[in-house]
């Protein structure tokens, strides 16, 4: 039995360094989109065959035996069509880092706006319907507090894929029966995937946590949660928040209050964030805010996140051929 596994070039090397033993990797072909060096090297190294295209079709597969294989899809570069899932046969899985079916689309900046704690990745059957297979593994982990970025929370995740995949190969080889769970449909629920341009304006009537949570899922690796201080449109990346300085009246909320070391100091509502590092077209005017400015949101801006924009074209935003922004 071959193993097959579907990965983009820049996660591929971790999952075969991570997720395979030495006998595994004997029996892996790996398929991705381009090599970089070290995995050149390590698929040398290792003598594991490869196959490398830029599109994934039914003549490349050709060169494959697929019979009584197993296919894992740990993060495809590519979107499989009907004829593709066929070819595959009922042996075709994808890793999901969510507890199916609940969270579908968008995860790590989630995890920050809602403070999750408990959560799961999972081995899903692959089917027509995206992200809809029964489940046929679950690994349950927690979410460490420390981890404040999304970048921080996708590569925490990231490597829990990479031990669910051990620990199902390891069972899988020895046969143990493992129960395929249809998907709840009760339980489903879906997160858009967030633009900064779009769904990142600061609403500063927010109170400490949940302004530090927002902020803080459009940090690394995104462009910062957006908003305006003396009439320019910064972007804001991370925060730190305190329970002192709170705005005594609403009129003080998104004041500077004053210069702290390398931080300015800003009253919200129950409390106060430390910002470090104010954007603005991509540099840190941290240097030119004095105490006394004020940060604010235009309504206009702050309409977007309740309306489901779908793309930006030169700065303008639309909703479909609706421009949102004039």
């Amino acid at each position: 039995m071959k193993i097959i596994i579907i990965s983009i070039h820049s996660l591929a090397l971790n999952y075969l360094k991570d997720s395979f033993n030495d006998n595994q990797l004997k029996k892996v072909v790996l398929i991705t989109d381009k090599l970089t060096t070290d995995l050149k090297k390590f698929l040398k190294f290792k003598n594991i065959k490869y196959l490398v295209t830029k599109k994934l079709s039914l003549k490349i597969l050709e060169k494959l035996e697929l019979k009584k294989n197993i296919i894992i899809s740990a993060g495809s570069p590519w979107i499989f069509t009907k004829e593709i899932i066929k070819k595959f046969g009922r042996n075709f899985y994808n890793i999901h880092q969510s507890p199916l079916p609940s969270m579908k689309g968008s995860v790590a900046p989630y995890i920050i706006m809602y403070d999750i704690r408990s959560f799961q990745v999972c081995l899903h059957t692959v089917t027509t319907g995206i992200d809809s297979g029964k489940v046929i593994y679950r690994k349950n982990i927690f979410i460490p507090s420390n981890l404040k970025t999304p970048l921080q929370i996708n590569t925490f995740l990231q490597s829990k894929n990479r031990e669910m995949l051990k620990e199902f190969l390891i069972k899988f080889e020895k046969k143990i029966k493992l129960n395929e769970e249809t998907q709840n449909k009760f339980f489903s629920s879906y997160n858009i995937r967030l633009l900064s341009d779009i769904n990142g304006w600061i609403d500063w009537n927010y109170k400490l946590d949940d302004l530090d949570r927002f902020i803080r899922s459009f940090g690394d690796p995104y462009n910062g949660a957006k908003t305006f201080i003396n009439d320019k449109q910064v972007n804001i990346k991370f925060i730190e928040k305190s329970k002192q300085d709170s705005a005594r009246h609403p009129d003080e909320v998104g004041r500077v209050v004053r210069k702290f070391e390398d931080y300015i100091i800003v009253s919200v509502n129950e409390g106060s964030i430390y910002i470090k590092e104010i954007f603005w077209k991509n540099k840190n005017m941290i240097e030119k805010i004095k105490s006394g400015d004020k940060f604010y949101t235009k309504i206009k801006y702050l309409d977007l996140k309740n309306r489901r924009a779908s793309f930006i074209n030169n700065n303008k935003i639309y909703n479909q051929k609706t421009r949102l922004i004039k």
